[in-house]
């Protein structure tokens, strides 16, 4: 069952009904054999006509599916019976296997697609069984996968029906065994799924020669499937709880891993196929899904259809998938129900958006502007926006505005500090789509000032060790490995948060599984860092921390603990993670930073992952605020009010007069009140009644200064004052009074 569908439809964005598809259409269905299913692939004939080619539990079955809602099966080629058949083409020939000893390699003739036939069986000779097969389109190879013998390698360039055996490209063994292979552009892609890695050979030699083995989350590599330019590769393990990942495979002798993605953390994706910038893939118990990779590093699924009804994880429901077909219509091959063939409705939607920076106005609104463009009617763009980074978002409709394809909302002003989340979603009569794709937006209201930072692409005199057994910490890029332990998955970040490098517990390179062992305690500590004098810090940094019941991660400031976890942590992103170590940093010159693990002897997990350290001051003071006009004295010179400093609790500041007639009397008028009210020649900014009135003789140099005091009384915190500097100054228009503008200020905590 597809989570994403369910959770979807509980919001209330696609009917719980049609949880079935989600920007995907149904076209057709067949379900003619049993007792199962296994893949699934497809031909297209001379004259255009489409069909889909299903292995069965005791043949193979070509369908006709050029008009997808009436598909008929034109012949049915019957085989041993296994619950494993494998299939794939070359030229006008489909090449079948099956784990059935001795069954050999069916060759079926499709010159007539409408009344196929068998015309050959081979292989026999050369091995029992074979798990999977694959026909490199560009050379005519034949490579059978899994046999007891190992790899066997035929050519069908000049002869189809019967293939020249070349040879053995691995021997027999575990250690050995590819459980699916894919070529392309002159290089196999082997995934080895006993040693957990996908293994990149260049077939332009013989025997063909290993480049790399690159280690997959899970460890159970399934299948491999690179993009036409074969830049980036799509890697599969067949487990409970693993994912679909991408690397970078331009250096094909150092892939380097991109993303990794699960619509179910509790399921089995099982084949995966890059076409364009689209990942299909057929994902078991949660059906067919569809992964947007215009950017590999951050997959966004964008279409699924789930086959399957019943509970998530285990190894029902969608086997295969086949998407080449010209039509742009997609076969999915369920183990229980048979074929779908579906059609992803894809928007062409895009939304441009410059995210807001961070703040000191408290008073808003922020408006959210974005230009929506699309071929289709937009049904709909929506701003969602929460103070805070939990809780539920407030959505509200933007508008158009007199600009064309332009949109816009207003987030409500927010007393720092604040941290405010938003993003946008746009909805068509295809689809719909996001901004950002996945995650929010992100602008903080208040003063930052930073003290230090650290991205950790180099050391800047990090140290590690342990005092229990082992040191596990590592800096470098981590390589998104996962896992279960005591039936709980696991998965270490696939990237760093920012740039290459972070520190964390076994990062998962070659050599190691990306979990920390039991029994250790060991820690990170960071360089003696100096406070500068500053009051107030805070520690800032993102973490992926994965830890199993009874373990446990501690950050500690000089020694002192200022966060211990309670429970299993479970990240599945990175997180912004912030401690005031203000108690410790405050009369300290220097601090020392220091992550440490604990664990007991029973489960296991991913650990930490460290990047981008702060220390800094966040302060809810915001500017003041100017209001209305003054009245100019002298000169026609209007007097003018300043703040010299936040009004913090427990600190003296001023409120400073300038512009003023030299030596003239001055009075500061303050109050909780504004107002604008004519009055002596002049406008009267603040409220008259109940407010505080202060002289002060201006100087020679026509300044004044009114100090003021804030107690350290937190009830005063957030509390508005309104003031207005008033001198005596008989050159006004009144012939009594200047007067400044009105000036806002707010009582803030520092």
């Amino acid at each position: 069952m597809h989570l994403r569908s369910v959770c979807l439809a509980v919001l209330g964005l696609v009917a719980p009904v049609a949880a079935q598809g989600v920007n995907c259409v149904l076209l057709g269905t067949q379900h003619l054999h049993t007792p199962t299913y296994a893949n699934i692939w497809g031909y297209v004939a001379p004259n255009g006509h489409e069909y889909a080619l299903l292995g069965c539990s005791n043949g193979t079955a070509i369908v006709d599916t050029t008009i997808p809602t009436a598909p008929i099966e034109r012949a049915y080629i019957p085989g041993a019976t296994s619950q494993w058949r494998e299939l794939n083409t070359y030229l006008q020939y489909c090449y079948v296997c099956t784990e059935a000893g001795g069954a050999g390699i069916q060759v079926i003739d499709l010159t007539n697609p409408d009344a196929p036939v068998l015309a050959n069986t081979f292989g026999t000779a050369q091995f029992n069984n074979c798990h999977t097969i694959t026909c490199d389109t560009q050379t005519g190879r034949i490579y059978c996968n899994g046999t007891n013998n190992g790899t066997a390698v035929f050519d069908a360039s000049v002869n189809q029906v019967n293939p020249t055996f070349v040879g053995y490209m691995t021997p027999s063994g575990q250690s050995n065994y590819f459980h699916d292979f894919h070529t392309r552009n002159g290089f196999g892609y082997a995934s080895m799924i006993y040693n957990g890695v996908m293994r990149i050979y260049d077939l332009s030699v013989w025997p063909p020669l290993a480049v790399s083995s690159t280690a997959t989350p899970n460890t159970f590599t399934h299948n491999a499937w690179t993009n036409a330019s074969s830049t980036v590769c799509v890697t599969t393990d067949e487990t409970n709880g693993s994912f679909v990942k991408f690397f970078d495979i331009t250096n094909r002798a150092a892939p380097i891993g991109l993303s990794q993605y699960t619509t179910n953390p509790v399921s089995c994706p099982h084949n995966a196929y890059i076409l364009g910038n689209l990942c299909h893939v057929s994902w078991y118990t949660e059906g067919y899904i569809l992964l947007d990779i215009t950017n590999p590093s951050n997959p966004v699924e964008v279409a699924s259809y789930d086959t399957y009804p019943g509970a998530s994880g285990g190894f029902n429901g969608a086997w295969g998938v086949y998407p080449f077909q010209p039509s742009g219509n997609v076969y999915i091959l369920d183990r229980q129900t048979g074929l779908y063939i579906v059609r992803p409705n894809l928007t062409d939607l895009a939304i441009a958006h410059t995210p807001l920076p961070n703040t000191t106005n408290e008073d808003g609104p922020y408006p959210v502007v974005a230009s929506v463009t699309g071929s289709n009617p937009i049904g709909a763009v929506t701003m969602n926006w929460r103070a805070g980074t939990s809780g539920a978002f407030t959505a509200v409709p933007m508008t158009p505005t007199a600009t064309p394809n332009q949109y816009s909302a207003n987030i409500p002003g927010q007393n720092a500090v604040a941290t405010v989340q938003y993003y946008i979603d746009a909805v068509d009569s295809v689809g719909s789509q996001r901004s950002p794709a996945s995650g929010q937006h992100e602008f903080a209201v208040g003063s930052v000032t930073q003290v230090f930072f650290d991205d950790l692409e180099t050391n800047l005199g990090w140290t590690h060790g342990f005092t229990v057994s082992t040191d596990d910490w590592q800096r470098g890029t981590p390589q998104g490995r996962s896992g279960t332990s005591g039936g709980v998955p696991w998965a270490d970040p696939s990237s760093a948060y920012s740039g290459t490098n972070c520190w964390a517990n076994d990062l998962g390179a070659s050599g190691f599984n990306g979990s920390y062992p039991n029994s250790v305690a060991n820690w990170l500590q960071s360089p003696s860092i100096a406070t500068t004098g500053a009051q107030g810090l805070k520690l800032r940094y993102r973490r992926w921390l994965q830890l199993a019941a009874g373990d446990t991660a501690r950050v500690l400031v000089n020694g002192t603990a200022v966060f211990t976890t309670a429970a299993a942590t479970n990240d599945s992103s990175w997180q912004l993670i912030e401690h005031d170590i203000s108690a410790i940093s405050n009369s300290q010159a220097n601090v020392a930073l220091r992550f440490e693990l604990s664990t007991n002897a029973t489960n296991v997990s991913g650990g930490w992952a460290i990047d981008d350290v702060q220390l800094l001051t966040v302060s809810d003071a915001a500017p003041p605020l100017f209001y209305g006009a003054g009245t100019p004295g002298t000169g026609n010179i209007v007097p003018v009010i300043g703040l010299s400093a936040p009004a913090a609790l427990n600190t003296t500041t001023q409120i400073q007069g300038s512009n003023i007639l030299a030596n003239a009397a001055s009075f500061l008028v303050m109050n909780l009140a504004p107002d604008n009210t004519p009055i002596a020649g002049i406008t009267a900014l603040v409220q008259a009644s109940g407010a505080a009135v202060l002289f002060q003789q201006a100087s020679p140099a026509g300044t004044a200064a009114w100090p003021f005091t804030v107690p350290n009384n937190a009830a005063f915190d957030n509390i508005y004052l309104f003031s207005q500097v008033i001198p005596l100054d008989a050159g006004s228009p009144g012939g009594l009074l200047a007067a400044s503008q009105g000036m806002r200020f707010r009582i803030c905590l520092q």
